[in-house]
């Protein structure tokens, strides 16, 4: 079982970050929020003109983005998907300079070392190296953003087959002698978007497959606080939490597996067992967690149709529900749910609950940490006792930050 002890210094690192998280510069559009999520580094680093502006000015880079424009560029001539898709995609050379580049500045330029300190180092957005070696952390950072930016478009673009194929696969036919064609008009469009800036040719590329196969699904609803969540993060700052044995509920989701089905059987009564809790006072604010994902395409988010079910059916009311509508699997409803709880003012030494079915929370007790592990690198909360079968405390840790790169649709 995962470890109940955490020191202090885990609290004042969640203190920081949540600090931090409200002083960055917030994306403007749902294309903004699909980089954030996805490309942390890359974002705030296109946000700093001045830095941009220093690497372009290398030789090596303006050299390797030239070639990298007129790779592009002939993309317009290809006569296969596989040449299209190679146009679009960062090749490991070019990948090599721009790291090259990154450690040149971090090294050698003071106004880029204080952004990667402020940024990167203080985000927790990326995980932290064994060696604690800052030069490394940028390396990794950097690597992940730009082959997961090739990823996006081997699966949304070549029809590579994703982690989970029965939710998250392309929605074309690959093998239709017209599909290059909307490869050829992608090209085009990011084209329009970056006659001056190659290096965006790839991010957009992958930004523009996600969206044509309708899977902008980390951006929506985005801004959460200014949106679905904002009754309940307005209403937290003004709550006394020591009028209750816990923060919050999480209710994990059971996705429906009819076509059509706003919210499945399991969905209404779980959704009974958070009114009971909450009825009972055992919590002030409930967490609903689920995003489009049963069946695929579904038009539906599941954590919006329970809140609806909630508040229309069971009379919970708004400023008390706390929506994710991001997450596609159990490990990712937790971490989640963790980031909005480090992320809204939570008090940090309270515990929260999960509840679901005896044998999920059996598994998020037992075994749920080991997939945590192996899917997103780490295990991004505590456990602490089982009150019933039904319920189970938690706490979230720092890690929940971290990006999963291998999940576009929920990074």
């Amino acid at each position: 079982m995962i470890s109940k002890i955490r020191t202090v210094a885990v609290l004042s690192i969640a203190l920081t970050l949540q600090t931090f998280s409200a002083q960055e510069k917030q994306p403007q559009s749902p294309q903004e929020w699909e980089i954030y999520k996805n490309y942390y580094l890359t974002y705030a680093f296109r946000n700093n003109p001045s830095l941009v502006q220093e690497l372009y000015k290398d030789p090596a880079v303006q050299t390797m983005l030239n070639a990298r424009n007129k790779r592009f560029d002939d993309g317009k001539d290809c006569p296969t998907t596989d040449c299209l898709i190679d146009a679009l995609k960062w090749k490991d050379s070019e990948i090599t300079i721009l790291n090259n580049k990154f450690q040149d500045l971090y090294v050698k330029n003071k106004n880029f070392l204080n952004f990667i300190e402020n940024t990167l180092f203080r985000s927790g957005k990326y995980k932290k190296q064994e060696s604690k070696n800052p030069k490394e952390m940028l390396q990794n950072a950097l690597l992940q953003d730009l082959t997961a930016m090739n990823n996006v478009i081997d699966i949304y673009g070549a029809g590579k087959k994703p982690n989970y194929p029965e939710i998250d696969s392309i929605s074309f036919n690959v093998k239709d002698k017209n599909y290059i064609e909307l490869l050829r008009n992608v090209r085009f469009d990011v084209a329009a978007d970056t006659e001056k800036n190659a290096f965006d040719q790839t991010l957009l590329s992958a930004i523009r497959l996600l969206e044509v196969n309708e899977r902008w699904d980390a951006a929506q609803l985005e801004p959460l606080t200014k949106t679905e969540n904002k009754e309940a993060f307005e209403r937290i700052k003004k709550t006394d939490f020591s009028k209750y044995p816990y923060a919050s509920l999480l209710i994990l989701g059971a996705g429906p597996q009819i076509y059509g089905q706003k919210i499945s059987p399991l969905g209404m009564l779980r959704s009974r067992q958070a009114l009971r809790a909450y009825q009972k006072g055992l919590v002030p604010f409930i967490i609903v967690s689920g995003g489009r994902v049963h069946p695929f395409k579904t038009q539906y988010i599941e954590a919006v149709e329970m809140k609806r079910y909630m508040i229309d059916v069971l009379g919970i009311p708004a400023s008390a529900i706390i929506i994710d509508p991001f997450a596609r699997h159990t490990t990712t409803n937790v971490r989640n749910a963790g980031r909005m709880i480090l992320d809204y003012g939570f008090p940090k030494d309270k515990w929260s609950l999960v509840s679901s079915s005896k044998t999920h929370i059996d598994y998020v007790e037992k075994a749920m940490d080991k997939r945590s592990l192996k899917e997103l690198g780490t295990v991004p909360y505590i456990v602490g006792k089982r009150i019933s079968d039904l319920l189970l405390e938690y706490k979230p840790t720092p890690e929940a930050f971290i990006i999963n790169p291998a999940e576009p649709l929920d990074p």
